[in-house]
């Protein structure tokens, strides 16, 4: 028996592996097929499949907002539509790129086939196009499962090839993301980054122009999925470095790259073109990608978000890396070279926790790469009894800590959005808490009471502490223009954005007809991302003065620069004089 698992230990990991997917998926297909689940994509995914469901149905893609949220509020309840942005010719684009939608088109046509046939509503949301939605993100994972499976066998023994796949699929976010994320990209881009890296170790081994070519297709698609992955173009630059003879022959393969990336986002520029009036449209989201002000210990380590602290077997990478340059340096520099690259870039998002996920989802694509220095450091680790057993035993505990947390994601323990020390130690090891409590979390940005329920000083984890934070006098807007009252950084003043402002305003305003507005925005160098405006009324007599008190929560603030910028819009005929604006801060200090 045991020679038996030894010899095929591989094929065992991976028949779990399979399995293991194949049982999550089902029992999505079982809700949908009872009519429990109906919602085949929402917010982030359903910007990748608009694409479909306008086409097939209307045979343009000129999307409207009202009909979007109309079809989300049916099948996807409480999904906000906010996929849109209305460009300078009054057309509204979607803000995401279409090549995942490439992805999901065999798919779709073979649950439009099937809805045809057995006459249901063919909209993309009917049982046909969900059922299909699910088996093809489910095809992507098995693919995905398939070319890493190649990878590892052309460099280390099943032992450890069937170690690395326990260790990516089970002992780090991955089964989060795919099971509870299959819209997003992340699977698909986790499948097309190990073909190409696949094809280009075949291209390096055979020097076959099949292989050549498919690498460059992939790299194609994969820059229309996530532009910004078109960085990857840096494993084919490093890899082939001295496959060919000579110069021209390299630079002539090279070329396929970005022909192939051409190729695949021509349709996306001539949308732009049609719709939107230009052949290129860099970026239609409110975060910007702002490579001079990384947020990268807050993306490896936070408890927010950080990729190593929720999935630490990746620390394996140390040793990993140093034996990969000892001993195939080839593939050091690609690997390495990307890795790094990659999560600057991804650091570098202004929403660089990249909303709902467990730990950082984004680090997923690169998971294909990253298995070739994992299985390198544990060759080095496990080549002595001692050295063994001290990283089995982390391996362990990594894998049972995953996969903890993982459950603790599933029954919403573990929170998508707001986690923080507090709460992470508070729920840590625990599965049943019969008095389960929120407080710890991060500020609910929604809601204006959080300081009268979180009871930080009582539970231990901070205090609250006030401030005034500015305060302005006698300042009057002219009829018919803006007058700015204050313009100010948050910090140092502030010590953290989990603060609510208090805002008074004392004011005389002698147009009922156009009252005039207040506005509050956050802003950085690099754009605005945040605005509240509240309309100034009135009632009263010529001479008398009105008060308007306002609370609202600040923003995840972006940068430690960014300011606050009050000011008034007065559209109508007289003046507004402004006798006080108070703003006061209530802050909660963590310990």
């Amino acid at each position: 028996m045991r020679d038996f698992l030894r010899g095929n230990i591989r094929r065992i990991t991976l028949l779990v592996i399979v399995g293991a997917f194949s049982l999550s998926f089902s029992g999505k297909i079982k809700e949908v097929v009872k009519g429990e689940s109906t919602c085949v994509c929402a917010y982030d995914g359903y910007g990748y499949y608009m694409y479909l469901t306008q086409f097939f149905q209307y045979r343009n893609l000129n999307f409207k907002q009202n009909e979007l949220q109309a079809v989300q509020d049916k099948h996807c309840e409480g999904a906000v539509v906010y996929q849109l942005h209305t460009v300078e010719n009054g057309n509204a684009l979607d803000i995401y790129h279409m090549g995942q939608a490439y992805l999901e088109l065999p798919a779709y046509t073979v649950g439009h086939l099937f809805a045809k046939i057995g006459g249901y509503p063919k909209d993309g949301f009917s049982k046909p196009y969900h059922i299909a939605f699910l088996l093809n993100a489910l095809l992507f994972i098995l693919l995905g499962i398939y070319f890493l499976n190649k990878i590892l066998r052309l460099f280390f023994a099943d032992h450890i090839s069937a170690l690395v796949l326990l260790i990516v699929y089970f002992g780090t976010n991955f089964w989060v993301t795919a099971v509870h994320g299959y819209q997003l990209q992340h699977i698909y881009l986790f499948t097309l980054i190990a073909a190409l890296f696949y094809y280009l170790l075949k291209v390096r081994e055979t020097k076959k122009n099949k292989h050549l070519i498919l690498a460059a297709l992939v790299l194609g698609i994969i820059s229309s999925v996530r532009p910004t992955h078109a960085l990857l173009g840096i494993l084919p630059l490093l890899m082939l470095r001295k496959v060919y003879p000579s110069s021209w022959a390299y630079w002539k393969a090279i070329l396929l790259f970005p022909l192939a990336g051409l190729l695949f986002n021509l349709p996306q520029m001539i949308y732009w073109k049609v719709m939107g009036g230009n052949w290129f449209i860099l970026n239609m989201h409110v975060e910007e990608v702002i490579i001079t002000d990384p947020h990268i210990f807050d993306f490896l380590f936070s408890y927010k978000k950080g990729w190593l602290l929720y999935s630490p077997v990746f620390l394996l990478l140390i040793p990993g890396f140093v034996q990969l340059y000892r001993q195939r340096k080839a593939f050091f520099w690609p690997v390495f070279g990307s890795l790094l690259l990659l999560i600057w870039i991804f650091a570098s998002w202004e929403c660089w926790w990249y909303a709902a996920s467990f730990g950082s989802r984004a680090m997923v694509d690169l998971y294909p790469l990253l298995a070739l220095p994992l299985g390198f450091g544990l060759v080095y680790l496990t080549k002595t009894r001692m050295r063994r057993a001290a990283t089995m035993i982390f391996v362990v505990c990594t894998l049972a800590l995953s996969v903890f947390q993982s459950e603790q994601f599933s029954i919403g323990y573990l929170h998508p959005d707001r986690m923080t020390k507090a709460h992470y130690w508070y729920i840590f090891g625990k599965l049943s808490m019969p008095d389960y409590q929120v407080n710890r979390l991060e500020i609910d940005r929604s809601n204006t009471t959080w300081p009268e329920k979180i009871q930080p000083e009582k539970l231990g984890f901070g205090k609250l502490e006030q401030l005034l934070f500015c305060e302005v006098n006698n300042r009057k807007s002219p009829a018919g223009t803006s007058t700015l009252l204050v313009k100010k950084p948050y910090f140092p003043t502030l010590k953290t954005d989990e603060t609510r402002f208090e805002a008074e305003i004392i004011y005389q305003n002698q147009d009922s007809l156009l009252p005039g507005t207040i506005k509050f925005e956050a802003f950085s160098k690099y754009n605005t991302y945040d605005w509240k405006f509240y309309s100034l009324p009135t009632q009263k007599r010529a001479g008398e003065t009105d008060t308007l008190l306002v609370r609202f929560n600040l923003p995840r603030i972006n940068h430690t620069a960014d300011k606050i910028q009050v000011y008034i819009e007065n559209p109508g005929k007289k003046d507004i004089i402004v006798h006080k604006l108070k703003i006061k801060a209530l802050s909660l200090i963590r310990n």
